[in-house]
């Protein structure tokens, strides 16, 4: 696996993984339209990455955001819609262009369980494609969109071998629901060892107290504000437990998170309080 060829090297003392401060420049190898808002941009490089952790991407003039790679095994590939200047200008890229990386942080997904259930809402299907590949046959997933012509990685999750239900808002594809909805119901008459989900804040919130209803171990990948991604400014901090999104996760369990802000609010640039 290629490393970054300079910079410092922060090394977690728990997962024993290395991860680079100082930004590599990487050529876009080649850029996929997935759907109409939605792309995926193959970076010139390859680390030894953690399904689940993510790394800072650097855009020359407009800024830097925090991804979750969608492909890891091979080049890294981030998945990216376009719902703000800075995604909309990353979905704006061309093939041969420079962007600025520098990671992996955070903690990613452990591996566990012969039954998962994956779930995963929107564009939040993306940073779970290395997980439901690892699994394969042995996965049962959930993705959900507005609608059909949002939903993402049908055709690899199908070749993954994974059982795929699909879910949306207007019922153009799937059944008429949403992720947490139709988990409930799939819990009715099959049995799951362990949960892994991403998406919007609201529908993991949905699953978390389902899991934690049920006694079902629950993994869930949370976004928050970043600015230094290895925990030094504070800006990515889950109330009131002073949980760090860069470092203690992005990825928690559905019993870490209970009493804190998750489900009821995020925070802006200034950390004040945005309603979900």
């Amino acid at each position: 696996m290629k490393a970054f060829e300079s910079g410092y090297i922060l090394r977690d003392i728990n997962t024993g993984l290395n991860s680079y401060i100082a930004m590599e420049t990487i050529k876009i190898l080649d850029v996929r339209k997935e759907n109409p808002s939605t792309k995926t941009l193959v970076l010139n490089i390859s680390l030894d990455f953690r399904p689940g952790q993510f790394i800072m991407l650097w855009l020359p003039s407009v800024g830097e955001k925090p991804f979750t790679p969608s492909r890891v095994d091979g080049n890294l590939e981030i998945t990216v819609k376009g719902v703000g200047p800075f995604t909309r200008n990353l979905c704006r890229i061309k093939k041969g262009s420079l962007v600025g990386i520098r990671g992996p942080y955070g903690r990613g997904y452990e591996i566990k369980g012969n039954m998962p259930c994956i779930i995963g809402g929107g564009v939040g299907i993306a940073p779970l494609m290395p997980l439901i590949e690892e699994f394969g046959k042995k996965a049962t997933v959930i993705h959900g969109a507005k609608t059909k012509k949002e939903l993402l990685f049908i055709d690899r999750i199908r070749n993954s071998g994974a059982s795929l239900h699909l879910t949306t808002d207007d019922g153009s594809g799937g059944e008429r629901c949403f992720p947490d909805e139709l988990f409930e119901r799939i819990l009715e008459d099959r049995e799951f060892d362990q949960i892994y989900c991403c998406g919007p804040e609201i529908m993991m919130s949905k699953v978390a107290d389902i899991s934690l209803k049920e006694k079902i171990p629950c993994q869930l990948s949370l976004e928050r504000w970043m600015k230094c991604g290895f925990g030094l400014c504070g800006s990515c901090s889950i109330g009131p437990h002073g949980l760090l999104v860069c470092k203690d996760g992005p990825v928690f369990t559905a019993q870490q998170l209970v009493g804190t802000e998750f489900g009821r609010y995020s925070r802006d640039s200034a950390g004040s309080k945005i309603d979900l």
